[in-house]
């Protein structure tokens, strides 16, 4: 009997595998050597980690940071909703304990923390200007504290920043020596003393304290990155096994695919921590994403192995594994490649650097996968005696194959999705038009906050300082004189005055704070306190002896986050009352504009910085690299699926229900109110690379039937459903299920993530084995038929 002569693919994988141990050992030694760097994983939840090292706005903030020692800091908002408000000598006595004993925690600067008991204020008396703290020894009786209001509220520079406008919440803001070193622990201690000290010393039933702030969210988000790896991570492994298990029902066909999802996530992990790159809030989907992901092709190889040997039962390992990877290598290696593609146009395109490293090392992830099914797996089969699967039974008379009831049922909807190809076509020019109208919609927009649920103490917080205080979100414009003491010049502090009035003018701006209004407030307090000298003085030589006398009254520290010590550079804090990107482009882009005519050849230089001008920038670019990584993945999936078919237009035919399901879903975010942010800017390039998977495999089966079975194209697209169809039915419920474990996400933003993706991938998987198959009956592609030869 003569032997059948191996296929280039049989022989190339008959060498490749020849010594399984090899193989096997390896695997085992590479991956171990990268795992073994991940103690050295860091994480970094800062601002300054979201936009590129060396850009401008960054510059600006650490210029700022250097000269006026300014700082994320953590907020504590202390409220009492009655009549008196904060006012009363249980609160006043409460905000100064608690203003004293924050200073021993570990991580707190002493030297940086503001209150109505660290500030000072200044009014003027017989014998001059007087500077004292507005609480100094403990308040015994509710006149002192009525005085102690007066005198706030009529501090122009402290109502709304230290003090609500209504007196029923005042400030503690406290900076740290270290965010990243101390912030996490920080926060919590402040958070744990300010409850425990308010349940100790005050009595009123109404009295709330609330833990927010910059340095607060950083704090949390570091806090919250800890706890979704611990939960997702082995949520998503977890659902994983139990598809596998419903899947092939073998105890080989759960371990090998533990096996490639193991190997994945440790060597894109492993690779990350040995470049040193760190663990953003981001960087939390990488190990859930490939769990989704890398299982795919486990799932694919393992079905094809499992229905190649009911059909040959008396095959060895050898030669079943052999006509697996000759079947399967393709189809793995070019989903392998797209899946790639996709990441990669997320890691070249993003403005956002941890966005870029969720690209590329999904990318590494994704690779270590593809080399392990083809490898690994097949090494590990070769020493295995054959053993079918439960899911497929022996080979029947007619040469085919039994499957179980979820072949079924994709063979049930096959012969429905033949029986009406047009109908679908109709349907889908509808959801075109439909999703033209809603995509159009879609525009950028996030704020910080919203990365916290609103059930979350730090969120509550937020909207209390928001709608109290002048706002919980800052920025800075920095004022620079072009010689030292030029800002005793009257004329320089005027347009200082000027540019607070006229950013005060602007959306959601809360207020504005400078030494312009520490001037003004001396000056008034040397003029028996008159409103009417609550001005700057047009004397340069008046406004040096206001410091001198500053400096003999009070501590000259307290004026350093307004102005440096050479006087020639002058700091301006400002608070928005909404933390949303749309808000801080409201503000920053007319502000630059007036900077830009007003400011360009004068005597003193403007420079913008601070939090919302990073976030401003950091959110500013994602729109454009958004869609230009959905263009680079849709061609670079197109591009690879030709090459895989040698066909241009078979490339077409694999993109196109996913570019269907992607613009849907775009339309869908646009009537839903859904923006792009941080989160869902990923979830586009990443689907098309995932979800033309199914296309790849669908055409892949189809175009054996036809050229080597002899089947028609008909024939092959009802051959299709069952079998392949089958495995994809696997394969989406595993990335569906593995990506939803994003919806167990701490942070509202991955839940949204999450819930796109999923849906998305869904709704590609459906378009794949629905749209495809009607434009395959309906127009007959050459691309399929059988390759005529002489």
């Amino acid at each position: 009997m003569e032997t059948k002569k191996m296929s280039k693919a049989e022989m190339f994988f008959n060498k490749a595998i020849k010594y399984p141990w090899l193989i096997i050992i390896s695997c085992i030694l590479l991956v171990g050597a990268v795992t073994s760097q991940l103690p050295k994983m860091v994480i970094d939840t800062t601002i300054e980690a979201y936009i590129p090292a060396g850009h401008h706005s960054l510059e600006n903030r650490e210029e700022v940071r250097d000269i006026f020692g300014l700082s994320d800091p953590i907020v504590v908002a202390v409220v009492n909703e009655e009549k008196e408000g904060v006012f009363t000598p249980e609160m006043l006595n409460f905000i100064k304990k608690l203003s004293e004993e924050v200073q021993l925690i570990e991580g707190v600067d002493p030297e940086k923390i503001t209150s109505l008991s660290t500030e000072n204020n200044i009014y003027g008396t017989e014998t001059g200007m007087v500077v004292d703290p507005f609480i100094g020894e403990i308040i015994g009786s509710q006149n002192e504290a009525d005085k102690i209001r007066k005198d706030a509220l009529s501090f122009p520079l402290y109502k709304g920043n230290l003090v609500s406008i209504d007196g029923t919440t005042s400030l503690i803001v406290i900076e740290l020596l270290d965010k990243i070193k101390y912030g996490k622990q920080a926060y919590k201690d402040i958070k744990k003393l300010s409850e425990e000290l308010l349940s100790k010393e005050v009595k009123l039933p109404n009295a709330q304290v609330h833990v927010a702030g910059e340095g607060g969210v950083i704090s949390h988000q570091a806090e919250y990155i800890d706890g979704d790896a611990k939960k997702m991570t082995p949520l998503a492994f977890l659902v994983i096994l139990i598809v596998l298990i419903i899947a092939y029902r073998t105890f080989r066909g759960l371990y090998l695919s533990i096996i490639v999802i193991f190997g994945s996530v440790l060597t894109a992990m492993g690779v990350m921590a040995a470049v040193g790159v760190p663990m953003y809030l981001s960087s939390n989907v990488i190990p859930v994403i490939l769990i989704a992901i890398s299982v795919a092709d486990a799932i694919h190889i393992l079905g094809a192995y499992y229905e190649i040997l009911a059909k040959y039962p008396n095959k060895s390992s050898r030669e079943v594994t052999l006509i697996t990877m000759k079947e399967m290598w393709r189809p793995v290696t070019f989903t392998s490649l797209t899946n790639i593609a996709g990441f990669l146009a997320l890691g070249l395109t993003s403005t956002v650097p941890p966005l870029r490293m969720v690209g590329i090392f999904s990318s590494v992830g994704v690779l270590a996968a593809w080399l392990l099914s083809l490898f690994l797996v097949p090494a590990i089969l070769i020493l295995l005696k054959p053993k079918l699967s439960k899911a497929y039974q022996k080979a029947t008379l007619e040469g085919g194959i039994k499957t179980d009831i979820f072949g079924r049922f994709m063979e049930a909807i096959g012969r429905s999705v033949l029986a009406k190809p047009k109908f679908i076509l109709g349907i889908t020019v509808m959801i075109f038009i439909i999703g033209f109208l809603g995509a159009s919609k879609v525009y950028v927009d996030e704020a910080s906050i919203d990365n916290f649920s609103p059930a979350t103490d730090i969120y509550k917080a937020d909207r209390l300082i928001n709608s109290k205080m002048n706002g919980a979100n800052t920025f800075d414009v920095m004022v620079s004189a072009k010689e030292d003491e030029g800002l005793y010049k009257p004329e320089n502090l005027k347009k200082i005055e000027s540019l607070q009035r006229y950013i005060e003018t602007l959306p959601n701006v809360g207020g504005t704070t400078s030494i312009v209004d520490i001037i003004k407030q001396m000056n008034k307090s040397l003029n028996e306190n008159k409103e009417e000298a609550y001005v700057i003085p047009d004397d340069g030589d008046m406004v040096a002896q206001l410091f001198l006398l500053y400096s003999a009254s009070g501590d000259p520290a307290d004026l350093e986050k307004f102005i440096d010590y050479d006087y020639s550079k002058a700091n301006i804090a400002i608070t928005l009352n909404d933390g949303k990107y749309t808000s801080a482009k409201k503000v920053i882009e007319p502000l630059k504009q007036h900077i830009a005519t007003q400011y360009a050849n004068g005597d003193v230089e403007v420079k913008i910085a601070g939090w919302m001008n990073i976030f401003y920038y950091w959110l500013g670019g994602i729109g454009f690299s958004n869609y230009l990584g959905l263009i680079i993945a849709l061609i670079a999936v197109w591009v690879l699926t030709s090459l895989s078919f040698k066909s241009a237009i078979a490339g077409l035919y694999a993109v196109f229900p996913v570019f269907t399901a992607i613009f849907m879903f775009y339309a869908v975010m646009g009537y839903s109110g859904i923006t792009l942010n941080t989160a869902t800017t990923m979830f586009g390039a990443i689907a098309i690379g995932v979800a033309v998977d199914f296309a790849i495999h669908i055409i892949q089966h189809i175009k054996d039937s036809v050229t080597k079975k002899g089947l028609s194209i008909e024939e092959g697209l009802i051959d299709l459903f069952p079998s392949t169809g089958r495995a994809l039915l696997f394969n989406v419920i595993a990335i569906c299920l593995g990506f939803g474990i994003n919806m167990t996400s701490s942070l509202p933003p991955f839940i949204i993530f999450g819930a796109l993706i999923t849906t998305c991938v869904a709704s590609s998987f459906l378009a794949s084995i629905t749209i495809l198959p009607a434009l395959i009956k309906t127009f007959k592609p050459k691309f399929l038929s059988p390759v005529k030869t002489n």
